[in-house]
Formats: structure tokens, C-alpha cells, sequence
């Protein structure tokens, strides 16, 4: 399968629309240009189980350049890679040997993670018979052995509950930590018959390098919105930190942060997010955050003798998406002391933009990336922004716009370059490499 590297092209001016007409809107296909690669408004009919018939792909890049690429067709789940950018691929391989539904449904989608020896994880969630209930899958691949190991549920509690959400990070070491959105509280209230509408927030660890194959369950959170996607990263001790779109007080959908002060302990529950968003509904919208690997001197002290001192702890951008009456749109933000106090919020997108799915990474010039996707009317745009480290930011720039099918943007760092990973089914995946 051939892969687009197209340079970027910036400047073009975006129309309005509202966010309400978002989903209200069929665009038609136009014409669009790049590298030579013209398409006529149609895509190539998917009959079969390669990556570009796949409505999401996720990829991530290993140590030597390789790009990993998942997706799911007709429950399977399916893995292939590249190693010259895309301009090949090799054959996908099943994940799964026997048949399973898989979602990929909005921000609820498997995910790919990789340890610095070329072993690759994958974890999905699988729907259960009844309505809002599923597990939360895992596979990994050896490349030791050149094997994936048969799919186990992470989740412990054996009830026919929602556990969804989930995210995937794992240590140079392979230590495996997911999180996700867990529904179990919800059957031991209705015993007591009492209605519970959030959900709770599990973490579970494994090793698989190690032999350690058991995935422990470990609550972190009650009072999470049900389905919009967490935000996980590692922190300098390689333990998770973890952001969500909390429920406060009277239906106050906002954000929260946690972090760990060692495998088994976490810390107090940061609110990061103070837009007070009222909804009676969930947004599906969720978070994204970085830990980026410098650290930046501050004069905002811990309160508190479990959290290390600003001048160690690593500074954690965080971006959201918010939609209350005084403030909504596309906002981002960063802490120096594990979310116990916010820097100034920037305002990077209005509502009537329609931005929604932001991703943070930084390049190897230590530079804090931004892209998120947004709507005018009739296609999908994907604006880009950069920042040294988090205080200035560039004027938000377009940088790749489609109709039709587009999958939320992310961003691969590969080797000294930084490449927009853009899918749009039907179509070879695109790379789009960032300034």
C-alpha cells in the first residue's frame, strides 16, 4: 500500500459553521491535489481487509524507524508495518485469530503501543450482547518470538458492565498500563437502587517481557463522564498520569488530572479544566496531554510533600475541548506541578470552528506540536500549531482538508521529522510532514 508524503501548505482562510451543524451536514467529495496524487471526488470501492477500507488506523513509530500501523475489519484486528515511510508495506497480520467485535466507534478505538525492543501491544474494546457493555481487550506481539499471544479481557470483575475508553502506554521496559472507563459501581448501586450516571476510572498493569501476565485492576477515580476518551502518559519514573472529562458537582463536565506517587499510590484529584460546561449528556469529546521530556523552572511550589519539586517535575500541556455559555471552543493550558495549579488557558478555536480531537506530541527540537481537526460546511480541516514550550504558540495553520470519512489527526515522530498521520477510508494512509 502506498503512503502520500505531502509537504505542508498553510494560510488558507476557514469559513464558519456551528458546531450543532457538524453532524447535520453530508459534504461532497472535491477535488484535492498533493504529491501527484489527484483524487476525483470518488474513493475505490472496500471489499477486503487492507488498511485503507479501515474507517481508523492507528500507528506509532519504534526505535528503528519502523511504522506500525492497526485497524479493524470484520472483527479482526489486523497489524502491518513500513519501513521506508510508507512507500511499502508488509502483508497484515491477524491479531486476532478468532472472530470478535471490535469497536471503532468515534474516540472509542484500539490502540497500538511499542517497547524500545520492537515488541508491540495492542488493547480494544470488545461490545458484550447487552446494550453498553464490553470488555477491554489485550494482545502483544513478540519480536523475539514473532507471535502474538492469545487475546485476554483486562478487566477482573466478570460483569456484564461497560469497561471502554481505553488507553494503552508502555515503558522502554514494557511495563503495560491501561486505563479505562469502568461501569462495575454501576451494578452495585442498582442493587441499592440508586441510578448511577458516571462511570469510574481503573488502571491495570502487566509485563509481559517479564512474565508478569496478570493484569491487576487498581481504582483511581469515581465520578468520570462515560464515553469521552481518557488522556494517558508516562511520567520521568515511567508511572502513568492520566487526564478525563470529569463530572463536577450539578452535571459540570470538566477535566481532571491524577498522578501516581508510585505504583500503587496515587495522588490528590486535580480539577484542570474550569469552564464550567453544564450538560445533562456526554460530550464525547476527550482530552489529550504530554509530559513533555524538558523541564522548565517555575515559581509555583507543590503544595503538598508527595509531589516533586518544580524544578524536577516535567511540565504536562494539556488540551480540551469545552462547550459553556462563557467559554467554549478549543483550549489549551499547562501545569509544573501535576495539575495543582494551571497556567494561563489559551483560547486556540472558537465553537463556530466546530474543533474537535486535539493531540499534543514534541519533535526532537524539544518543540510542543498541536493538531486538531475541525469542519466548515462541506470538508474536514486539520489545523496545526507549534510552541518552544507552551507559553507562545504559532498562528494555527492549515494543513491538510478532505471530505468524506476523515479519521481524527495525530502526529508520528520519525527519526529528526515530525509527520501528520492522516486517514481518509478508502484511501492510501497520509503522511504529512510538519515544519
Amino acid at each position: 500500500m502506498l503512503i502520500k508524503i505531502l509537504l505542508l501548505v498553510a494560510g488558507l482562510i476557514v469559513s464558519n459553521v456551528s458546531y450543532a451543524e457538524l453532524y447535520n451536514k453530508t459534504p461532497k467529495m472535491p477535488k484535492m491535489h498533493g504529491a501527484g496524487h489527484v483524487m476525483n471526488g470518488k474513493s475505490k470501492a472496500c471489499h477486503d481487509i487492507a488498511m485503507r477500507c479501515a474507517s481508523k488506523v492507528s500507528s506509532v513509530v519504534d526505535n528503528h524507524g519502523r511504522i506500525w500501523s492497526v485497524w479493524a475489519i470484520k472483527k479482526h484486528l489486523y497489524l502491518n508495518y513500513s519501513d521506508n515511510l510508507g512507500l511499502k508495506f508488509s502483508t497484515p497480520k491477524k491479531v486476532n485469530t478468532i472472530a470478535e467485535t471490535i469497536s471503532t466507534r468515534g474516540e472509542n478505538r484500539p490502540k497500538i503501543a511499542i517497547d524500545s525492543n520492537a515488541n508491540v501491544y495492542f488493547s480494544w474494546v470488545t461490545p458484550l450482547k447487552k446494550r453498553f457493555t464490553s470488555n477491554v481487550r489485550f494482545s502483544y506481539w513478540s519480536y523475539k518470538l514473532q507471535q502474538f499471544t492469545p487475546p485476554v479481557t483486562v478487566n477482573n470483575d466478570g460483569l456484564l458492565t461497560g469497561h471502554s475508553f481505553n488507553e494503552l502506554v508502555v515503558s522502554p521496559q514494557g511495563d503495560v498500563f491501561i486505563s479505562w472507563l469502568d461501569g462495575r459501581a454501576k451494578i452495585a448501586a442498582a442493587k441499592k437502587g440508586i441510578r448511577l450516571r458516571t462511570s469510574e476510572l481503573y488502571l491495570a498493569k502487566a509485563n509481559f517481557v517479564s512474565g508478569d501476565t496478570r493484569f491487576d485492576n487498581q481504582y483511581l477515580a469515581q465520578g468520570t463522564c462515560v464515553c469521552c476518551r481518557l488522556a494517558m502518559n508516562l511520567d520521568q519514573r515511567n508511572l502513568p498520569m492520566v487526564m478525563w472529562r470529569h463530572v463536577f458537582g450539578d452535571n459540570v463536565r470538566d477535566h481532571a488530572l491524577i498522578s501516581m506517587i508510585n505504583e500503587k499510590q496515587t495522588r490528590q484529584i486535580q480539577r484542570v479544566s474550569f469552564e464550567n460546561w453544564q450538560i445533562d449528556g456526554c460530550p464525547h469529546q476527550g482530552p489529550s496531554m504530554l509530559i513533555s521530556d524538558n523541564t522548565y523552572s517555575s515559581d509555583k511550589t507543590p503544595s503538598n510533600d508527595n509531589a516533586p519539586s518544580s524544578h524536577s517535575a516535567s511540565r504536562i500541556h494539556m488540551s480540551w475541548f469545552n462547550n459553556a455559555a462563557d467559554a467554549s471552543g478549543l483550549f489549551y493550558s499547562y501545569s509544573d506541578n501535576q495539575g495543582q495549579t494551571m497556567a494561563k488557558v489559551n483560547h486556540f478555536a472558537p465553537i463556530s470552528d466546530s474543533p474537535e480531537h486535539p493531540f499534543l506530541s514534541q519533535n526532537t527540537r524539544q518543540q510542543i506540536q498541536l493538531v486538531w481537526r475541525e469542519f466548515d460546511g462541506q470538508q474536514y480541516l486539520i489545523k496545526y500549531m507549534v510552541s518552544n514550550k507552551g507559553d507562545k504558540w504559532s498562528v494555527p495553520k492549515i494543513i491538510a482538508q478532505s471530505a468524506g470519512n476523515v479519521d481524527y489527526p495525530s502526529i508520528l515522530q520519525h527519526g529528526i521529522n515530525s509527520y501528520l498521520h492522516w486517514h481518509r477510508q478508502g484511501q492510501p494512509l497520509t503522511l504529512i510532514k510538519l515544519p
